[in-house]
């Protein structure tokens, strides 16, 4: 038969210690894990609701070569860092 031991106080604290140091190092693992993520694509339509632009002038943009998209098939995807360039570019505040 197995003897269980019930913690109280400042032993169950001592106990938990590590557990503490480990949930530290694990949230700082999932924001490092965050940050170097894959780059993110946005359709037209999403490009036009963070431009508050409409579509005809988003398809504008991408003849003149203001935004690079990139081609899936049949679907037209703008990269972010395409998206930022122009903020920064135009000086939007947005």
């Amino acid at each position: 038969m197995t003897k269980v031991n019930i913690l109280y106080g400042s032993d169950l604290q001592k106990q938990l210690e590590p557990l503490y140091g480990l949930k530290s190092e694990i949230a700082s693992l999932k924001e490092e894990v965050s940050k170097t993520t894959l780059p993110k694509f946005f359709t037209i339509a999403q490009v036009c609701e963070i431009l508050k632009i409409s579509r005809s002038t988003t398809n504008r943009m991408i003849k003149n070569g203001d935004l690079k998209v990139k081609k899936a098939y049949r679907r037209v995807l703008i990269p972010e860092e395409s998206i930022n360039e122009f903020i920064k570019k135009s000086d939007l505040n947005i």
